[in-house]
């Protein structure tokens, strides 16, 4: 599985594979729908705030839009290279994706182009959207990652990674953020940009990272097979064993009590925020 998301209420769930399709579930693990029509994998998935659909984006050079039920309500086009990242907006009017054609688009919910950010120099692999729609974020195997205004104006650059950057996840109050890469390491930054701490423990790749609702604490998922959660100060919490290769997304519920994994062992997992898995 290439990505998870929760919903906002935390009833259900979506998953993200290289099957070319993407899954929702109950909260529970019992399957809701499969949702078929990408033509390669799919390397991400968004559910909009309100819960009533979710976007899709995928290896096909598209991203798609579904009813919540699994229908197909549109799709997008104009990238020029496989996607690997999507971001809905907090109040769900536009999302944003992220490509290896160096660019993020910026969308109308109902699939219609918004805007283009240019500026990267390599492969874009995430986007995320602050609580307030007014800013996000992306990040590059250029190495860096860059705050942009909702217009697409360029806001600030951030350097420090000593690889090419792969995630990035805004806290909900919006003052900071946090970025992960191959280099091992995870960043936090203040929403200006400037370095706030570096967290390190990882023994492989870092390739994505969740913030809790509440700001207090994040979770990282990484290529040595455990997700590590931290307080958001970048001291340790916990670390969750039990993928049996790479996990590759992580997300956190809405109230915080538990979150769910996906991993290349073809498996996806969900555990208490006490670390302590509550399925297999």
């Amino acid at each position: 599985m290439g990505a998870v998301a929760i919903a906002p209420d935390g009833t259900w769930l979506a998953t993200a594979s290289w099957d070319r399709t993407a899954r929702i579930w109950s909260a529970e693990g019992t399957p809701l729908a499969t949702l078929i029509g990408h033509e390669n994998g799919v390397a991400a998935v968004a559910i909009a705030p309100d819960g009533s659909w979710l976007a899709t984006a995928s290896w096909d050079k598209t991203a798609r839009i579904w009813s919540a039920e699994g229908a197909p309500l549109a799709t997008l086009t104009g990238h020029r290279d496989q996607l690997y990242a999507v971001a809905i907006a907090p109040d769900g009017s536009w999302l944003a994706t992220a490509s290896g054609d160096k660019t993020v688009r910026l969308w109308n919910a109902d699939g219609t182009p918004r805007a283009t950010l240019t500026g990267h120099g390599d492969q874009v692999y995430a986007v995320a959207i602050a609580p307030d729609g007014s800013w996000l974020a992306t990040v590059s195997w250029d190495s860096t990652a860059r705050l942009w205004n909702a217009d697409g104006t360029p806001r600030a650059t951030l350097t420090g990674h000593r690889h090419g950057v792969v995630a990035v996840a805004i806290a909900p109050d919006g003052t900071w953020l946090a970025t992960a890469a191959p280099d091992k390491a995870v960043r936090l930054w203040n929403a200006d940009g400037t370095p706030r701490a570096i967290l390190s423990g990882h023994r492989n790749w870092v390739l994505a990272v969740a913030i809790a609702p509440d700001g207090t604490w994040l979770a990282t998922a990484s290529g040595d097979k455990t997700v590590r959660l931290w307080n958001a100060d970048g001291t340790p919490r916990a670390t969750l064993t039990g993928h049996r290769n790479w996990v590759g997304a992580v997300a956190i519920a809405p109230d915080g009590t538990w979150l769910a994994t996906a991993s290349g062992d073809k498996t996806a997992r969900i555990w208490s925020a006490g670390s302590v898995p509550s399925s297999p």
